[in-house]
């Protein structure tokens, strides 16, 4: 069974969060960590600046214990003690739909944003890589970044143009009256940094520092974008002269403290200073905006300005819905499908077991006993095994689950299949 725990940007703040989040260094050793949990078949971790999600493909029904001691465990916070509790689990069907609905940009902060996708591309490389994909959740992932690609091509929602970088460059135009004299420090080098500083180059911003905990990784940015790099350790020298400060690192600690800031300001005559922290854990002290003069935007507070757009989100979002539900039943209907082709071959595997063990049981010399045991079980199952591919594209399929019951077919393959009545007499005068 597909299973996810999900904390993110609609059930937690940013100060929860943060507590949980995994970066690329991290990542690897946390899949083979979780892997190594038992019943544990696959698993695949999708950590990004609003969400920490942990999908898993079980036998177990009720894995929820493990994976919360597994993320409590992991970073050492007891998630368990929280108050109010700020996760939620989802199984089957709802956890296929709901990471098919992320890739879409359906569960955005921003809806149709297109980062998504790409982060969940580098997750499932990771995890790829960890050896810790397998083919269930494989085809999950494939689906929903078709389901992704379709819903950015064919509707109003993948139309959007919105995005972080362009709500931080709205923001910065209510902030300063001309931001042609203005300038930019940007920590980190992805995706986002590269939108805003591609949007407030465009309304005529032409200083642009760019510093990443890699110094390798921000020169080929500034190559690329046309700025300047410089190291993180030296962001303290360049604070004087920055404006508009954009944080989106994977730093476990801050880079940007209080102290320093008003110490910044002091020398700046406390002109104003606009700060943007998405990163998680954050990477500015969250007290540098209760200096007057500094302005301090992060996950929440920009939450929080989205969510006024209702109406026309409404209607993206029941544009997108239509693709999201075929996806989910392509899938569903490929499951289904997996699941009768490994439920045929241990039903054969047992019949021609009974079968077989019942021509041992005669004293014939001279036949070939598993041919006949084969042909014998081919024939009886037959019809069954036509119903039951008749019946694969079935979401709840009863014959799957009644055959399972019946034939005890989710058993190990290492468990004996001949399956005897006990009680002969028993059996045919039951009710």
């Amino acid at each position: 069974m597909l299973s996810v725990l999900t904390i993110n940007h609609n059930n937690s703040e940013i100060s929860f969060l943060e507590s949980f989040s995994f970066n690329k260094d991290s990542l690897p050793h946390a899949l083979k960590q979780l892997k190594q949990i038992d019943g544990i078949e696959e698993c695949f971790i999708l950590s990004t600046c609003n969400r920490v999600e942990i999908y898993v493909s079980t036998k177990i029904k009720n894995i929820d214990s493990e994976i919360i001691k597994f993320i409590s465990n992991f970073h050492k916070v007891p998630i368990l003690n929280k108050t109010p509790i700020t996760y939620q689990f989802m199984y089957g069907k709802d956890a296929a739909y709901h990471l098919i609905k992320v890739a879409s940009g359906s569960d955005s902060m921003l809806l149709g944003e297109p980062q998504i996708i790409n982060q969940i591309r580098e997750s499932y490389k990771i995890a790829s890589a960890a050896h810790v994909i397998g083919k269930s959740l494989h085809k999950l992932i494939q689906v929903s970044l078709f389901a992704a690609k379709k819903v950015r091509s064919e509707t109003s929602l993948g139309s959007r143009v919105d995005s972080i970088g362009s709500l931080v460059t709205k923001l910065s135009k209510k902030l300063f009256e001309d931001l042609n004299n203005r300038t930019l420090l940007v920590l980190g080098t992805g995706e986002i940094s590269q939108i805003l500083i591609s949007n407030l180059k465009t309304e005529g911003l032409s200083k642009v520092l760019i510093a990443s905990r890699d110094i390798k990784n921000a020169i080929t940015f500034a190559d690329k974008n046309n700025c300047r790099p410089i190291p993180i350790e030296s962001i303290s020298d360049h604070l004087l002269t920055s404006d508009i400060v954009f944080c989106s690192t994977g730093s476990p600690d801050f880079l940007i403290n209080k102290k320093e800031i008003e110490r910044v300001q002091e020398q700046r005559a406390e002109s104003i200073m606009f700060f943007v922290d998405i990163a998680v854990p954050r990477d500015i002290d969250p007290r540098v905006g209760d200096i007057d003069s500094c302005y301090l935007y992060n996950l929440d507070d920009l939450k929080a300005i989205i969510d006024n757009d209702h109406l026309e989100n409404n209607k993206n979002l029941h544009e997108a819905s239509v693709i999201i539900e075929s996806s989910l039943s392509s899938y569903i209907q490929w499951e289904n499908s997996d699941n009768v082709k490994d439920i045929i071959t241990k039903m054969r595997r047992a019949v021609e077991d009974i079968v077989e063990k019942e021509i041992k049981s005669v004293p014939f010399q001279d036949i070939d006993r598993a041919l006949v045991a084969k042909r014998i079980s081919n024939k009886i199952l037959h019809l069954p095994t036509k119903n039951i591919k008749d019946e694969a594209s079935l979401e709840n399929s009863l014959y799957l689950s009644v055959l399972s019951e019946i034939f005890d077919l989710d058993k190990d393959d290492n468990d004996s299949n001949v399956y005897k009545i006990e009680d002969e007499k028993t059996f045919k005068n039951r009710n």
